[in-house]
């Protein structure tokens, strides 16, 4: 049996309904259904409860806030979901309090038994930027939210109606970051032929702000002059996942355009979904996408160019492209997630 203490803080205020919340909650629950693991979560841990750990889990860790302790334990392990700040310093400001705290979370990182990443691209930016060994670093895949499956059309008339969306739409799921490349992937609309297809961007900080990002969207819109061509949702959250789902589901299209992912989830969701996915070929998107997205180059006229390709399939070859990608999606799953971070465990232990 193998004792685990892990830091569920995650699990509270914002980062719960954040990716980092759904790392920690699906890993959780494959943990638990795990016999050879005890696991204890700090947030109900007693310390009278005097129990020795074999594992302590840190499932977060923010480079400019001090989210990893020395720990006083003996084997312990973060998660570094990807270091993207590092990689674009320019727009990732982390002043002075920021700095100070980066370089207590790199000492912080030298007393961890083993770092876990999401894929073979972060583990390269792990050990480029934070000069850590590279046999200290695992490579884990994450997995969508098995939940998160294809709707039948009933049920996707309905969210459309409840939500106010169009019948034809393109579809991008995530926030507003500057890696996210919001600002060409409004201007794609202006190149994308059918008029009547709009942009629908989905996530809680599709709302006007008063920060460099949402500016830059605000730019773009009268850019390109396509603002009545892109719908913000906002209010539809990513725990709320059949209406997830039914979104996904109803699109033409899935649009991943981002500059740089440490993974890349929707880009397996929308998989799931049985929608066909437009992603860039970069940084982990290759890993995840595999032979099973349309590839294109981060700016809006290839994007548009890569949509209309999939736009012009005959209905066989769209039918063939869903069921393979599904079937490529289903190769990531939270069962194999946790087995292989059990394994971390053990060779750690065992050293």
């Amino acid at each position: 049996m193998i004792n685990i203490l892990f830091d569920t803080n995650v699990l509270s205020g914002g980062s719960a309904i954040r990716g980092i919340g759904t790392y920690a909650r699906l890993l959780l629950s494959e943990f638990e259904k795990n016999d050879e693991l005890k696991v204890y979560r700090s947030s109900t841990y007693s310390q009278d409860e005097k129990v020795k750990f074999d594992i302590v889990h840190y499932p977060f860790f923010d480079l400019f806030f001090s989210t990893l302790p020395i720990s006083p334990f003996e084997h312990n392990v973060v998660t570094i979901h990807d270091v993207i700040p590092l990689i674009f310093p320019d727009f990732y400001k982390a002043g002075v309090k920021g700095k100070l705290r980066f370089e207590k979370q790199k000492f912080a990182l030298k007393t961890v038994s083993a770092i876990i990443t999401d894929s073979h691209a972060s583990k390269a930016d792990i050990v480029k930027f934070l000069s850590i060994p590279e046999e200290k670093v695992h490579v884990v895949y994450l997995a969508a939210n098995p939940e998160m499956q294809f709707q039948n059309e009933k049920l996707v008339r309905k969210v459309l109606k409840q939500n106010n969306l169009p019948k034809k739409y393109l579809l991008y799921v995530g926030d507003i970051n500057y890696n996210k490349n919001i600002p060409q992937l409004i201007k794609m609309m202006k190149f994308v032929e059918d008029k009547e297809i709009k942009l629908v961007c989905l996530g809680r900080n599709f709302t006007p702000q008063e920060i460099p990002e949402w500016k830059w969207i605000e730019t773009q819109l009268a850019l390109s002059d396509v603002a009545n061509r892109v719908i913000f949702l906002n209010n539809v959250l990513t725990e709320s996942v059949e209406e997830l789902a039914a979104i996904y589901s109803g699109a033409l299209g899935y649009v991943q355009p981002s500059l740089y992912e440490g993974f890349g989830l929707p880009v397996l969701e929308a998989m799931q979904c049985k929608t066909p996915v437009i992603s860039t070929e970069n940084s982990s998107l290759i890993e995840v996408g595999g032979q099973n997205v349309v590839f294109t180059k981060p700016v809006a006229e290839d994007m548009a160019q890569a949509v209309q390709t999939v736009l012009n399939w005959s209905k066989t070859k769209r039918t063939n492209w869903i069921r393979d990608a599904y079937k490529w999606s289903q190769t990531f799953t939270w069962e194999k997630t946790a087995n292989q971070t059990v394994e971390v465990y053990k060779k750690i232990i065992e050293k």
